[in-house]
């Protein structure tokens, strides 16, 4: 029976056709031994002549091979059945690798380091970006900016259950890496959480990752903000029947929605390659990572560095991109690098251990607590690839669950009180 290898060089030739495959992104790696100098050779063929090698000169260069009657096998499933193979390979391999590690008790962390990594790898090998003919493609672009047109106001992304940080950044889009910025005990997680819900809400499947708190810590923030009762009578116990029956009913209510998956830090789940693995089983539309600067790099830059988490940022970046998902992580910023003592006004210079931070991530915001006033924090846009810098004023209710923006109808009516 020929191989998937063998019906693909087959069809290449029989059809005349290489673009298909290349634009999927297959290469020499995704090939076997016995096949990969064949394909390298067709690849620089076509380099050449821009033109697949005719079966009478693919005759003369392998007289001892011969080809399949491949025409009718569809180019999407022979690529998806090599990818399939690229990966079980690449799994066997790294299981047979990390094998040997497993008879010392002492190296199972490196064990399981190297198998998070290579599965890492073999995911990401056979992800599939996507290219556009921009001249082709100009007729999509009109009918999109003409609907936009219409709809000046509307928003273009997943929502942040912030009004006014919805008009400025105009939602949040898929492959966007956003990093949220402050310092420690200021709000990051409990906005985040509140970002997770406003996605589960629109309709789609959050996944939080926290390498900061337990899962029961940030249940219990989730259902204080959804059902507005004390979180804290939530932990102490101490809840009215009241409080209990309103908790109820609000539970109840999501019963039938879709999931809203919730992961704490693990030893298996503090590398980029973990988060990656876990968010392909599990295929949420948005994944929220709580604590980046706490994460595992996977070539074993010490921790915390500032080429380690380079190598994180850029990973999550690519991973935002390949799977094509947006990912909010938050990291810290150093006290000490905060020009203004007072205000304690986060900017991106003071994020801390790393720059790729600002680099990699096409939105940055920061939090901080209003000097001023109490019980009110600001959200700032840092930096944005595809948006003004503005702010936009956060009141805590702790005891109530309720974190509104302040003069919320104002804004929405005068966009001006943000922009700067």
């Amino acid at each position: 029976m020929a191989s998937t290898e063998h019906l693909l060089i087959s069809k290449i030739i029989q059809v005349g056709q290489i673009t298909v495959p290349l634009e999927a992104g297959l290469r020499t790696e995704h090939f076997s031994k016995e096949w990969a100098p064949i394909w390298d050779w067709i690849v620089e063929y076509f380099g050449t002549y821009s033109a697949v090698p005719t079966a009478r000169v693919f005759k003369q260069q392998y007289g001892d091979l011969s080809l399949k009657n491949a025409e009718n096998e569809p180019f999407a499933a022979l690529i998806d059945e090599l990818y399939r193979s690229y990966k079980h390979k690449k799994i066997v391999e790294v299981i047979n690798s990390v094998a040997p590690m497993l008879s010392d008790v002492d190296n199972v962390d490196n064990a399981l380091g190297e198998l998070t990594k290579g599965v890492h790898e073999a995911s990401l090998e056979t992800a599939r970006l996507r290219d556009v003919d921009l001249i082709e493609s100009w007729e999509s672009r009109l009918a999109k900016y003409e609907e936009m047109r219409n709809t000046p106001n509307a928003l273009r992304g997943i929502p942040t259950g912030f009004l006014g940080l919805d008009k400025i950044t105009a939602g949040i889009r898929p492959q966007q890496l956003i990093t949220f910025v402050g310092e420690a005990k200021k709000g990051k997680s409990m906005i985040t959480l509140i970002m997770a819900e406003a996605a589960h809400a629109h309709g789609l499947v959050p996944m939080f990752v926290s390498f900061e708190m337990s899962i029961e810590e940030q249940a219990s923030r989730y259902d204080s903000l959804i059902s507005g009762v004390s979180y804290t009578n939530i932990l102490r116990g101490s809840m009215t029947i009241k409080e209990m029956e309103q908790l109820e009913k609000s539970l109840k209510i999501r019963r039938n929605m879709q999931p809203f998956m919730m992961t704490e830090d693990t030893s298996s789940l503090t590398t980029v390659g973990a988060l990656a693995s876990k968010v392909q089983k599990q295929r949420p539309d948005i994944l929220f990572v709580d604590g980046v600067y706490l994460m595992d790099d996977e070539n074993k830059e010490p921790k915390g560095s500032s080429q380690a988490l380079t190598n994180i940022t850029r990973s999550l970046k690519r991973m935002a991109q390949t799977l094509n998902i947006p990912i909010i992580g938050t990291t810290q910023v150093l006290s000490w690098k905060l020009g203004n003592k007072k205000s304690r006004q986060v900017t991106a210079d003071a994020i801390g251990y790393s720059s790729s931070f600002v680099q990699d991530s096409d939105v940055v915001l920061g939090v901080e607590s209003d000097p001023d006033i109490d019980n009110q924090s600001i959200i700032r846009v840092l930096l944005a690839r595809a948006a003004p810098k503005g702010e936009v004023r956060i009141k805590w209710d702790w005891k109530n669950m309720d974190f509104k923006e302040v003069d919320e109808e104002e804004n929405d009516s005068d966009t001006d009180n943000w922009y700067y």
